[in-house]
């Protein structure tokens, strides 16, 4: 099912990549578009970057970490948190592209959930 949604989600115009990912970085299913920066290998630094953004969060009282958008020139990353330390990150094209990609989020994130459960 983890494919399946990966598989909707890289449907997304704007979508080059999406991955699943565990706590300790490892790359537990990816998808990416022909062309694409390779996602397997972000993992680690995907990891790393949500857990600073949880500690930055903690720091100023905001609540959990629902989101952390990081953007570049060639277009942002997306990391959201999900259930049981798992984390799913998005790479798009454009900042063009996130209305899209965050539309469909909403339908995939309680699917990846349930999967994941």
């Amino acid at each position: 099912m983890v494919q399946e949604v990966l598989s909707e989600l890289q449907a997304v115009r704007g979508v080059l990549g999406s991955a699943l990912v565990a706590e300790d970085g490892f790359i537990v299913e990816s998808q990416r578009a022909a062309g694409a920066p390779d996602v397997d290998f972000l993992g680690g630094a995907a990891a790393t970057a949500l857990a600073s953004a949880k500690a930055l969060s903690q720091e100023i009282n905001r609540g959990e970490v629902e989101e952390v958008m990081v953007e570049y020139p060639e277009g942002p990353l997306l990391l959201v948190p999900l259930e049981g330390g798992y984390l799913l990150v998005v790479l798009l094209d454009s900042v063009q592209s996130l209305g899209r990609a965050r539309f469909q989020l909403k339908k995939s994130i309680p699917r990846l959930k349930e999967a994941l459960a």
